[in-house]
């Protein structure tokens, strides 16, 4: 296994459940990916919201399965506030209809929402996650294209692009409709919750399970002479096995399995596009809100904050009782415009954006922690799922042949935690069969 992050440890899971030896090989000094974060004075500081939803069965489950049920769930719940213009609005949406209450949503649009189910169940099963070879017949449109022609384009920039756009960090005049739709199809209005405690309980729990080589740079994976794999590290170290998950981001996958790749293989990799990730959390000298709280700005081009998520402390959480925390995350477009701007400018001008809306979140900041990560989030953008489509009928084939070599992650499912984790226990049943 090559990459500690979600996919990586949720594939060496199921595979070390079915008796095989794992050994998870990661290039940082511990394992979590995109998600590891930092536990500074009793706040669990992380770069990545710890938001999760009832359709995310795959991530609750295998919570269970560790042993973790009582520390992280269930969820906190959380109210969603949407911005309008210098302030925000709490708004609950328990049917389609409620989305009229959205700042700056027209009624008349809104009313056009009773589309959506007619449309999502002429879809049908092409919007279960991971269905790539259904869902490519309709990956022809973008997000933004589909939500003006069906719904209006206040229910664009409103709702949908903030609600897809908060997750994936995408474009939607880039993404592609279906990964609305799948996201939708999933969760549909359901409210969402936070973790009860951080990621890192699940990942160090999933890490002690199996064996985790840190610090390990993993350069090439080349065939065996025994019919199997080996992998080459930076150090020169050689690690081999009988089949390799390979658990990074999809260049990086590129690079180290070269010598095992088609040219089909080869290409959808190095085609595969991220979004930039740079994300702010905050340490909080008081709660500023008597429950969780997920703020949704309106998806602009310029907008630097893309959402952000306020906690209160209690006892046994992830924050101290009687203080708070919030970790405010970026926008794609914003963090990929400033790749070499100093973290202090563009955390302050984070923090300012939510302040502006919030008064007095920023002189509620104790102290912060800036996270930055190249391979943000994957992009779905249109045509994705077709090359998707393309990329899993290859990888049948070689199956077929007997290669036992599988890939997993989020840009291979959907841009999320629940994506992460469905990828990599879909790796390794493929290897089991």
């Amino acid at each position: 296994m090559i990459g500690a992050g979600l996919a990586g440890l949720a594939a060496a899971s199921r595979l070390a459940r079915n008796g095989s030896r794992v050994s998870v090989l990661e290039r940082e000094d511990r394992p979590g990916g995109r998600l590891a974060g930092e536990r500074v004075d009793g706040y669990a500081l992380e770069p990545v919201h710890a938001l999760i939803g009832a359709g995310d069965r795959a991530l609750q489950a295998w919570i269970d399965e560790l042993g973790l049920r009582d520390e992280l769930l269930p969820p906190k719940p959380v109210t969603t506030a949407f911005a309008d213009r210098n302030s925000l609005r709490d708004v609950e949406l328990r049917a389609l209809r409620d989305v009229a209450r959205i700042p700056g949503v027209r009624r008349l649009h809104a009313a056009r929402l009773v589309r959506l189910p007619r449309l999502l169940a002429r879809y049908g099963p092409a919007l279960e996650l991971g269905a790539a070879e259904e869902a490519d017949r309709y990956d022809d449109r973008s997000l933004a294209d589909f939500a003006r022609l069906y719904f209006g384009r206040t229910v664009l920039e409103r709702w949908m692009a903030p609600v897809a756009c908060a997750g994936s960090l995408g474009d939607p005049a880039e993404m592609s409709r279906v990964q609305f739709l799948q996201h939708f199809r999933a969760h549909g209005l359901a409210r969402p919750g936070v973790l009860r405690g951080p990621w890192e309980d699940l990942i160090e729990r999933a890490a002690e399970r199996v064996d985790v080589v840190t610090g390990c740079r993993v350069e090439q994976v080349e065939p065996g002479s025994d019919g199997g794999f080996r992998a080459i590290a930076a150090d020169g170290g050689s690690y081999a096995g009988d089949a390799v998950v390979l658990a990074t981001p999809a260049p990086l996958a590129a690079v180290i399995a070269d010598p095992l790749l088609t040219t089909p293989e080869r290409k959808f990799l190095d085609a595969v596009r991220y979004a930039p990730s740079f994300s702010v959390a905050a340490a909080l000298c008081r709660p500023l809100t008597a429950r969780a709280r997920r703020v949704l700005l309106r998806a602009e081009a310029t907008a630097p904050l893309a959402s952000a998520v306020v906690e209160p402390g209690f006892r046994g959480s992830r924050v101290p009782a009687g203080c708070g925390i919030a970790t405010l995350e970026a926008t794609g477009a914003f963090a990929a415009a400033h790749p070499e701007t100093p973290d202090e400018s563009l955390e302050k001008e984070l923090i300012g954006e939510l302040d502006r809306l919030w008064s007095g979140f920023a002189s509620s900041v104790e102290f912060t922690r800036v996270f930055r990560h190249r391979y943000g989030s994957p992009r779905f953008d249109v045509g994705a799922y077709r090359a998707l489509a393309r990329f899993r009928r290859v990888q049948s084939d070689r199956r077929g042949v007997g290669r036992r070599l599988a890939f997993a992650g989020d840009y291979l499912m959907h841009p999320s935690a629940e994506g992460a984790v469905r990828s990599g226990e879909r790796a390794a049943e493929e290897l089991l069969a």
